[in-house]
């Protein structure tokens, strides 16, 4: 799995993630049960929460994220 990007916020996660379901992208969220435990928006490493996709899915991941990337 390949890190591409990392949340903002809870809400970020939850839309991103409804994304790479949407798009049978394979994915895994780093950090994201840890967060509930320090919720809120994301400000240390406490509560980061990554993207990952399968090596294969990274181009079409990236596409998807454009509008975040670019925010």
């Amino acid at each position: 799995m390949i890190p591409i990007y990392t949340m903002k916020s809870e809400p970020e996660a939850a839309v991103i993630s409804s994304l790479m379901t949407a798009y049978n992208i394979h994915f895994i969220i780093s950090g994201r049960g840890f967060s509930s435990m320090y919720p809120g928006a994301v400000s240390n490493s406490l509560n980061e929460q990554t993207l990952m996709v399968r090596a294969d899915q990274v181009e079409l991941a990236k596409t998807l994220l454009e509008p975040f990337l670019n925010s």
